[in-house]
């Protein structure tokens, strides 16, 4: 490449950085302008949003303050005249032709009276909202009562002769807030759950066009183009009404004339830049032509000097650069003759040295393995080459393998020391890991029923076997009051820590829910929604729970998509208790659960269990099955004690599996009802 060739390119590579410079230092800037109008924007949005909600809220507890000193509404309330107290509204300007509105009474008894709004859709508050109001507390903001619904609400309480303490909820829909969001800041605001669902919206058309998929915990700000059109889209986490993030307020709004201005004024920046540096360029170029032909000349004849012909001269001579070329060509010849003794002066030494490196490389050869030795003494024995510059590079190689061998050599001895090292760290790591395991095996077996209840008209006995050290499956029974007892078995998707962890959570839920709603589809359905709404690791629970009457033998119950129990009579007879079709537990918010019910008599059974009983698989990969189960079952079970129903269960599977691993928790539970006599078996 020629020397104004490649002057030319080093000048246009200064150019090109100049300009790569520029252009990432404009990318810094503006990057450093769209971090200031995003935190700019998303704090303003953010402050817009918190004075709109302190507005909406404040109407809603004037409200209540006129409820609260109204006497006839006091006086409907207290006799729970539903008429009165709509009266009574109306006078208060609070209409229940309002749509958006929705006013509650709730007892200390948390019975839920609806008086205006939708009556199928009771309990605006949760069990802890409720807490803090009946302790005194007014208790306002946004409050997700459903999937895909949210509203502003503020509930306080009140003290009514004969009635005691009543907590007023009055909650609005959140659309109203969000449209005037909207007009505050001239763009389409839309308000998301945590899950993406569209609680409310100022322009559905337009959110489904944008098909936005955003962090609705994290703050955002940037840019999307929907259609011909540029939006600036922010999103501002909302809280709800317990402090913790319900989902997100996205607004968009058009800027597409201010981006189309800005990146104009870019594009055109860029163009004018190229166009300058071109022009640049070939001026150069032109110059270096112009100014290196006498060099060239030069060049040329340096080039013939070097071919051993002596007769061509340099038309150029002088004291310039070109001249002092002339003055080094003639010293060059002068140094022929002496460069000629040097090399073959060279040549002795060189021939010297190759004998004492190979002597060398023989001695250092015998301290490798035998294998390799031979095949470094077998390239030094090599034929050497003609040249003795061919002998040195050779005697270079070998140097160059040997070194090789020994580094390997040195290498697999070091790599043994440190596997050798970590092996044993890996072993007390283990060791350490195993105990916690077993610990844990321990306590969760320890929070399982151990003792059944000793009542002359039940009798109740449980096993769980897990398939690792701890497992997902539960079983529990508790007393709800004296004449009620309730009983659930329970399969957590999965296995290990985690399922054994959601087990727990699982089980305190159903367990302390149970304890004010006697409704078992209204406890399944109070733990569904709790566990579905932060169950980011989308774990669900299968699950059978139903309440006795120990007076009456009448079961009430829920199946939530769990293995269908058996009931079986003192005769022998074996059946299926009826599905109720419900979804698992932690699957769906909000769903409905239908409840079941059956009445036993004296004498009959119950059999629970999961689905690692019918699953379990023997050691040729076959299944036990439910019809290997109902057979088992009709050999005698009504013959057996309760205690031997789980233990020959476990005692069948067993054998089936002839040795083969345990597939799943093995969980069942067996209940025998007495009415008002005494077991005889």
């Amino acid at each position: 490449m020629l020397l104004r060739t490649r002057i030319t390119l080093i000048v246009a590579s200064g150019f090109i950085a100049l300009m790569v410079t520029f252009w990432a230092s404009s990318l810094v800037r503006d990057r450093l302008e769209a971090d200031r109008t995003a935190a700019v924007a998303i704090s303003g949005q953010a402050a817009l949003w918190r004075e709109i909600m302190e507005v909406q809220v404040s109407d809603l507890l004037q409200k209540l303050d006129d409820m609260q000193a109204d006497v006839n509404l006091r006086i409907a309330v207290t006799f729970a005249n539903r008429q009165g107290v709509l009266a009574a509204l109306e006078d208060l300007n609070v209409s229940a032709k309002d749509e958006s509105l929705s006013f509650e009474l709730v007892g200390e008894d948390r019975d839920v009276s609806t008086i205006i709004g939708d009556p199928t859709a009771r309990g605006i508050l949760d069990a802890g909202t409720l807490d803090r109001a009946f302790a005194g507390n007014i208790v306002s903001g946004v409050r997700l009562v459903s999937a895909g619904r949210a509203v502003i609400v503020a509930a306080r309480t009140v003290s009514l002769a004969n009635r005691g303490r009543v907590v007023l909820v009055l909650a609005r829909d959140v659309s109203a807030a969000l449209g005037r969001f909207a007009n505050s800041i001239e763009a389409q605001a839309t308000l998301l759950s945590l899950r993406e669902r569209v609680l409310a919206t100022t322009n559905q058309s337009l959110w489904n066009e944008a098909d936005l998929h955003l962090s609705p915990r994290q703050p955002a700000y940037l840019r999307a183009k929907v259609g011909d059109r540029v939006y600036s889209i922010t999103s501002v986490p909302v809280d709800g009404i317990t402090g913790g993030t319900i989902g997100a307020l996205v607004s968009l709004k058009d800027n597409t004339s201010a981006w189309h201005a800005q990146d104009t004024l870019r594009s055109v920046a860029i163009f004018a830049g190229i166009a300058l540096a071109v022009l640049g360029i070939a001026g150069l170029n032109i110059f270096l032509w112009y100014s290196f032909r006498p060099l060239e000349h030069a060049i040329s004849v340096l080039q013939a000097l070097s071919k051993g012909d002596t007769s061509v001269v340099l038309d150029h001579t002088g004291n310039d650069e070109i001249g002092r070329i002339g003055q080094a060509i003639a010293g060059l010849r002068r140094n022929v003759q002496a460069l000629a003794e040097s090399r073959r002066h060279r040549d002795r030494v060189r021939r010297r040295q190759e004998a004492v490196i190979s002597t060398e490389l023989k001695l250092l050869a015998d301290s490798i393995d035998p294998t390799d030795r031979e095949e470094v003494m077998a390239l030094l024995a090599s034929p050497k080459g003609a040249e003795s510059e061919d002998e040195l590079r050779r005697l270079a190689r070998v140097m160059h393998d040997l070194s090789r061998r020994i580094v390997d050599q040195h290498t697999r001895l070091s790599s043994m020391v440190v596997e050798l090292r970590e092996a044993l760290i890996t072993k007390t790591k283990l060791a350490g890991l195993q105990q916690e395991l077993e610990i844990a095996r321990e306590v969760q077996l320890a929070i399982l029923p151990k003792s059944f209840p000793e009542d002359p008209r039940l009798v109740l006995s449980a096993h769980m076997t897990p398939a690792r050290e701890v497992g997902g499956d539960f079983y529990d029974y508790f007393h709800i009051d004296e004449r009620t007892v309730g009983f659930v078995v329970a399969d957590v998707s999965g296995k290990g820590v985690p399922a054994a962890l959601f087990m727990a959570i699982a089980r305190t839920l159903l367990r302390s829910t149970a304890l004010f709603e006697r409704s078992p589809a209204g406890c399944v359905r109070r733990v569904n929604d709790l566990l579905a709404m932060e169950n980011e690791q989308m774990l669900f629970v299968t699950m059978f729970y139903g309440t006795l009457d120990l007076e009456t033998g009448h079961v009430a119950y829920v199946n939530a998509g769990h293995n269908l129990p058996y009931r079986i009579t003192p005769t022998g007879e074996i059946t299926t208790v009826p599905s109720t079709s419900g979804v698992a537990v932690a699957v769906v918010e909000g769903f409905v659960y239908k409840e079941g019910a059956l009445d036993l008599l004296p004498g009959e059974t119950l059999m629970l269990f999961t689905d690692g009983v019918t699953e379990a698989i023997d050691i040729d990969g076959e299944l036990y099955g439910d019809p290997r189960l109902e057979a088992f079952l009709a050999t005698g079970v009504w013959d057996w004690t309760v205690e031997e129903i789980c233990h020959q269960t476990l005692m069948s599977i067993r054998e089936f599996e002839r040795g083969a691993p345990q597939a799943d928790d093995i969980t069942c539970l067996a209940l025998r009802y007495f009415g008002g006599r005494a077991p005889t078996i």
